[in-house]
């Protein structure tokens, strides 16, 4: 009886000893985790306290066949209104990546909206190349002093102020806030490579085609860049068009996709060096979409939500919304590059530039979900 009473304490004391190896094993791991755990989190605090300055640049030579320097200036001119939450985006691409060497961004807001942000950006390396000038917001879409709309009428003074006066730059391109050029990127190294080919010999105005870019079934906004949202356009470009011209050529504004050149002066096209436009209609269209030389990927939908808001509450400053009367959808038949879709081929170019140039957009990349 003696020796059953001793082995049963044996036996407890043996179940104890393992419960209590079980409890500080669990113990340890789970500090070793927690350790584990901080060490992460202080590395990923390190990481960005250790980032470079926002647009020091990164060499991305690597991503390009020619180098070089140019005797002549390109820059935009683009309308802009409620678009705060992806201009600095376009700016950086445009600037930074395929090297406008201004962009001047026309604020048509009522109260001069991006004033504080110009102000306060002048000192920023790539920001200090977008000027950025009022156009109020009358409420008017025609402007009555100059006879045409006023989109138009910001074009011409564009031109008049910066490409004929002032800092006097040779080529301008007039695209849109949602509008980003994409090169060839294995034949050109920056905008200037491709108007050296197929504008500078020739003057007059180049022409470039849409690519659209879908909503890929996005439904509301998310505050991601609209380059990592939407990445899926359609299969195709389409025939529509977008103008950069010679300054000393330009004449006026057809309607925002088309322009008109002095005399003796053609629209010139990339369907090979010196090849012209055959005008039909607006003016506003090349029905043979080249498309080996560079596009303009147009973000018009983003969301579903912004693109109600952008189209049929907001408007626009040219004619034509294709809205119901109660602002908040589509006629049915309204055009179909109107009518919003989610695109059909995955295509990350402009994303992969970016963040190949400036490393800030890689913690999307990283840590950022995009749920909408």
């Amino acid at each position: 009886m003696k020796v059953k009473k001793q082995k049963l304490t044996s036996l407890k004391a043996l179940l104890l000893f393992l419960l209590v190896g079980v409890i500080v094993s669990f113990y340890l791991q789970m500090m070793g985790l927690k350790v584990i755990s901080v060490a992460m989190r202080e590395e990923f605090i390190q990481d960005i306290i250790t980032l470079p300055d926002l647009h020091q640049k990164e060499d991305t030579s690597s991503l390009y066949q020619e180098k070089g320097r140019y005797n002549f200036t390109v820059a935009a001119c683009v309308c802009v209104k409620d678009a705060e939450a992806y201009f600095e985006e376009w700016i950086d691409y445009h600037v930074g990546v395929i090297n406008f060497d201004q962009v001047y961004i026309f604020d048509h807001s009522r109260d001069f909206e991006l004033q504080r942000w110009y102000v306060n950006s002048r000192n920023d390396s790539i920001f200090s190349r977008a000027e950025v000038i009022h156009l109020k917001d009358t409420g008017e879409k025609y402007n009555e002093e100059k006879g045409e709309y006023t989109q138009h009428a910001a074009y011409s003074d564009c031109v008049e102020q910066f490409g004929k006066n002032g800092p006097r730059h040779d080529y301008i391109a007039f695209i849109d806030i949602d509008e980003f050029i994409v090169l060839e990127k294995k034949k050109y190294t920056d905008i200037h490579a491709v108007l050296e080919k197929y504008l500078v010999p020739y003057g007059g105005a180049l022409t470039v085609n849409w690519m659209m870019i879908g909503t890929a079934n996005k439904t509301v906004y998310s505050p991601v860049p609209v380059t990592k949202r939407f990445q899926y356009r359609d299969s195709k470009p389409l025939n529509i068009i977008k103008s950069i011209v010679k300054s000393s050529d330009y004449k006026n504004h057809v309607n925002p996709h088309a322009v008109r050149v002095t005399q003796n002066k053609e629209i010139h096209t990339t369907k090979y060096p010196g090849a012209i436009l055959k005008v039909t209609g607006t003016g506003a269209s090349d029905k043979d979409r080249p498309s080996n030389v560079f596009l303009l990927y147009h973000y018009r939908y983003t969301s579903l939500k912004e693109y109600i808001f952008k189209r049929c509450i907001r408007g626009n400053l040219g004619v034509g919304d294709w809205c119901k009367e109660n602002g908040y959808s589509l006629h049915n038949n309204s055009p179909s590059h109107i009518q919003p879709s989610p695109g059909s081929v995955y295509d990350d170019t402009i994303w992969q530039l970016l963040i190949a140039t400036f490393p800030k957009y890689r913690i999307y990349d990283q840590l950022w979900k995009d749920f909408s």
